[in-house]
């Protein structure tokens, strides 16, 4: 009977020691998988704050570069808007120079545009009092003797223009008021109306 109760203390005291055993490198796994989980999560939270700090950085690029852009936009619009201010006083401007330089102006277009046979003059109703029969008289002269088959006639009518005329023929019609010459020569003005407002770019 001693004997087995030895033998029982013994397998006990064995079972208890496999026990203790089995409980610490239970232990020591479980630090380390402990340690292991924390060093993951660091990496996993450096690895995000990295890529948080990257999306800030492209989104605050992305944010200077749209800045930028209206910034930009912004300009051209003013510079475009001043652009057309001053093409819009052309006209005016035209219109304001003395009588000899204006009808200067006058007499360079009719006798570019003026059409081959009778060609009726519609003058602007303002520039009646400058763009007379002895203007026209004149011109007519000078289309004459370049050999130019034209005979010019100031119409009774005038045109509802805000400065300029309008050549009609039988077949043809001229518009050669100062809307339509700022027209046709807008491609070349706003260039050098932009460079006389805001100089070279």
């Amino acid at each position: 009977m001693e004997n087995l109760e030895r033998l029982k203390g013994r397998i006990l005291d064995e079972a208890r020691e496999r026990a203790d055993r089995i409980l610490s490198a239970a232990g020591e796994r479980c630090a380390e998988i402990d340690q292991e989980a924390k060093a993951k999560s660091d990496e996993i939270r450096k690895s995000a704050i990295e890529r948080a700090r990257a999306v800030a950085g492209e989104d605050e690029r992305r944010a200077e570069i749209m800045r930028s852009l209206e910034i930009r936009n912004a300009m051209l619009r003013a510079k475009g808007d001043a652009i057309e201010e001053v093409m819009a006083e052309v006209p005016a401007r035209i219109r304001a120079l003395p009588d000899g330089k204006y009808l200067g102006i006058m007499k360079k277009m009719m006798i570019s545009a003026a059409p081959v046979g009778e060609v009726e003059v519609l003058v602007a109703a303002s520039d009646r009092g400058r763009i007379d029969s002895e203007f026209i008289k004149d011109v007519a002269s000078e289309l004459a003797a370049g050999g130019r088959k034209t005979q010019l006639k100031l119409s009774s009518d005038t045109a509802d223009l805000a400065g300029g005329f309008i050549l009609r023929a039988s077949t043809v019609e001229v518009d050669c008021s100062l809307d339509s010459l700022l027209v046709a020569c807008e491609n070349e003005l706003a260039p050098l109306i932009a460079e006389a407002l805001f100089g070279r770019s």
